[in-house]
């Protein structure tokens, strides 16, 4: 089977789509299927195959963490296109590069499959001004229902993938799918002890703190500047509690300016943005994971940081529920108050109990590799051409 996957952000660009859509690539290539990514780059002036990824020339969008904009229609990248001709169309986009996935799929008549990554109700503050979200909102819900109406199956890696279709006004089956980790890469026992130790030098990070980290970009929608009010609030005095912000972003000079009014230099770290092959021993230097957001659909950096061990502090969020299981890989809070109780519960809990609570941690994500995501995806694959299959032989027998 041959697999073009459609992707606006890739490698060596940080993000979790990215990660996402090159796990896949690499899992459904191990099944012994073909895979070519499509994606946007700003980076080239001119289409460029290689290493099974056609990158596509584009218009950088800095406002949006410097992703690219690729024109949905272009002679050259629909040459390519149809010289590979795929068997399934997969889009992890909805605008330029989804699509042209949209126009592939017309083109050669075959299944288009869409699976939804971004909440993006969280992310219209970027294009619109307050006075015209509504507007924006009720205008992006409407595209949504078109898009996902030329899918012919629809993925979407939680529950809250399903809730917002359905606030757009999609009503079809979406198949939950959960992201996956690649579980050979992200294991403590595989992190460079030498590298842990000078991250952990760089980072300020003393023998006997408890560290802290969040990564992901540093946007408004992540809700990084509520994590540091609780964090000002919560840890009092106590110089051995520590927060890593890993990543970068458009609200990053604001944080940092907001991390000095509140006093908490020397105890929370701008990390910067780091590479994904990196970024291991950065967790290896960590205790637990935190985060604030609410506009996670599965997070890819968290799932990482479980299978390093890393419990995971998360606020409550009850429209995407069953990540985090209260004292099996980690605990939910509500306020300050309570993350304060979430981590003296873990410092008090010792040796042992620190390394029973990162061993059902680890746990929890060992059913997530990248095998299982590949099967799972390729099973919806098979069974869209199965039914494709079906119905143009019906629609030939009608003729």
């Amino acid at each position: 089977m041959k697999i073009a996957l459609f992707s606006e952000t890739y490698l060596p660009q940080i993000n979790g789509v990215a990660t996402h859509v090159k796990t896949l690539k690499e899992g459904v290539e191990t099944l012994g299927h073909r895979v070519l990514v499509v994606t946007a780059d700003p980076g080239v002036t001119e289409h460029r195959l290689e290493d099974g990824v056609l990158r596509c020339p584009a218009t950088e969008l800095k406002e949006l963490y410097g992703f690219g904009m690729a024109p949905y229609r272009d002679a050259e990248r629909m040459r390519h296109l149809r010289d590979f001709a795929p068997d399934i169309v997969h889009t992890h986009t909805e605008f330029g590069i989804g699509s042209c996935a949209i126009e592939l799929s017309r083109a050669l008549g075959v299944p288009m499959i869409y699976t939804l990554h971004t909440m993006w109700d969280e992310y219209l503050h970027y294009v619109a001004s307050p006075a015209f979200l509504p507007a924006a909102r009720k205008l992006a819900h409407t595209y949504f229902r078109y898009f996902s109406g030329r899918a012919a199956a629809i993925i979407g890696p939680s529950v809250r993938s399903r809730a917002f279709l359905r606030r757009c006004g999609v009503e079809r089956e979406v198949k939950i799918i959960p992201n996956a980790v690649e579980l050979d890469r992200f294991s403590r026992d595989k992190a460079d002890i030498n590298t842990v130790a000078e991250l952990r030098k760089a980072y300020g990070i003393q023998t006997g703190d408890t560290v802290l980290c969040f990564c992901g970009r540093l946007g408004q929608e992540k809700n990084v500047d509520m994590m540091l009010d609780f964090f000002a609030r919560c840890r009092g005095e106590d110089g051995r509690v520590k927060l890593l912000l890993i990543g970068d972003g458009p609200a990053r000079a604001e944080l940092e300016e907001k991390s000095r009014r509140l006093g908490l230099d020397g105890v929370v770290v701008f990390a910067g943005g780091v590479p994904h092959e990196d970024i291991r021993e950065v967790y290896a230097c960590c205790d637990l994971f935190v985060t604030a957001s609410r506009s996670e659909v599965n997070s890819i950096s968290m799932l990482e940081a479980m299978a390093m061990g890393l419990p995971v502090l998360h606020i409550l969020d009850e429209a995407n529920p069953g990540q985090v299981t209260e004292g099996v890989n980690g605990f939910i809070f509500r306020t300050a108050e309570e993350l304060a109780e979430a981590i003296l519960r873990f410092r008090v809990s010792g040796e042992a109990g620190q390394a029973q609570l990162r061993a059902s941690t680890v746990a929890s994500v060992s059913g997530l590799d990248q095998t299982g995501l590949a099967k799972r995806v390729e099973a919806v694959y098979l069974r869209q051409l199965a039914a494709d299959q079906l119905a143009k032989k019906a629609s030939g027998e009608a003729g």
